[in-house]
């Protein structure tokens, strides 16, 4: 099940190997209810005027708003019995990017993992007593994995620490210091059993309490496809906004030439947030082209629907680990 948006954009990003909209860090608490519903609240406050301090709900917001980098806003999504990817499409486009579980059930963590991968777009962060209960959801590249015991909220503090900071500045390994997370002790063997099925544990390393991986259960990396997502919703919006506001977008190259402008300084912006690459010359490593009227079809110059559009980037990446080398002389 698709869902889709009323626009007169659409972006399609082909990921090529090898090779701001509102609410990209705000989450969303999914519960199960008699009713669907959604409601944003802006601190904890709100939260408890609606559920009890000992519910699944206002412990899951207390981790998300006791983090340093918490968002502005979080939304509860309520779904009735076995319909969570209803509620999910149903409220898809409001403000939020990162789907929770209020209370961890594999049935309902399965149907909102699979729900959100159809989309291509928002993430779903799930967190699992075991590794083992991350396999009916291994391969999807939108659901990120957490192991770790359900008695603290883990998936809250990474979303609070980590979602609302520029994206593409951070990589989602090594956060650390999260308010109310106990870093847990795991073997080499427990470890490697973690990361066999792409998940991320929290764990000490140099005496700092800190996230194990940066991945979600395929493998890819979190802060790429975030990127990708800011690109995609910022090219939408932005392009967007020029169509609303333009008293008249001609068909010519005025026209072509501010849609070029328009996605060009997107790329800028995602350049200078660390989206993309830096090429040799200190520039960002993407480039924007524009076809002009007489080489596209007729047909759709009447239709008024311009396809002349495109761009590539390079993603910058991070660097995860290092392998020094090094001589003694004597």
């Amino acid at each position: 099940m698709k869902v889709e948006k009323i626009s007169d954009v659409k972006v399609k990003i082909d990921v090529l190997r090898p090779q701001p909209t509102i609410g990209m860090g705000n989450p969303a608490i999914f519960v199960k209810a008699e009713k669907a519903d959604d409601k944003a609240y802006s601190n904890l406050t709100t939260v408890s005027a609606d559920f009890a301090e000992d519910s699944a709900v206002y412990k899951k917001a207390a981790a998300v708003f006791a983090q340093a980098n918490a968002p502005k806003t979080l939304h509860v999504i309520k779904y009735e019995e076995g319909k969570i990817a209803d509620a999910a499409a149903a409220y898809f486009f409001e403000d939020w990017h990162f789907a929770l579980l209020a209370e961890f059930e594999a049935v309902d963590a399965l149907a909102l993992s699979n729900m959100i991968e159809e989309q291509e777009f928002k993430l779903f962060v799930v967190q699992v007593a075991n590794a083992t209960d991350l396999a009916a959801m291994q391969d999807n590249e939108a659901t990120i994995g957490l192991v770790h015991p359900l008695d603290e909220a883990l998936d809250g503090a990474l979303i609070g620490n980590a979602a609302s900071l520029p994206v593409g500045s951070i990589t989602w390994k090594f956060r650390s210091n999260f308010i109310g997370i106990t870093a847990q002790k795991m073997t080499v063997l427990e470890l490697a059993a973690v990361h066999a099925i792409h998940g991320i544990a929290y764990i000490e390393k140099a005496g700092i309490p800190q996230t194990s991986e940066g991945t979600t259960l395929s493998g890819e990396y979190i802060d790429a496809l975030h990127g990708t997502h800011w690109v995609k919703a910022n090219m939408e919006s932005g392009i967007q906004h020029v169509l609303s506001t333009t008293d008249k977008l001609s068909f010519d190259a005025r026209g072509i030439d501010l849609l070029n402008a328009t996605a060009s300084n997107i790329l800028e912006t995602a350049f200078q947030q660390g989206i993309i690459l830096m090429d040799g010359e200190g520039k960002g490593d993407y480039s924007v082209t524009t076809l002009a009227r007489e080489d596209l079809d007729p047909a759709d110059i009447v239709a008024r629907n311009y396809k002349g559009l495109s761009f590539n980037y390079k993603r910058s990446g991070a660097i995860h680990t290092v392998e020094v080398t090094g001589t003694v002389e004597v």
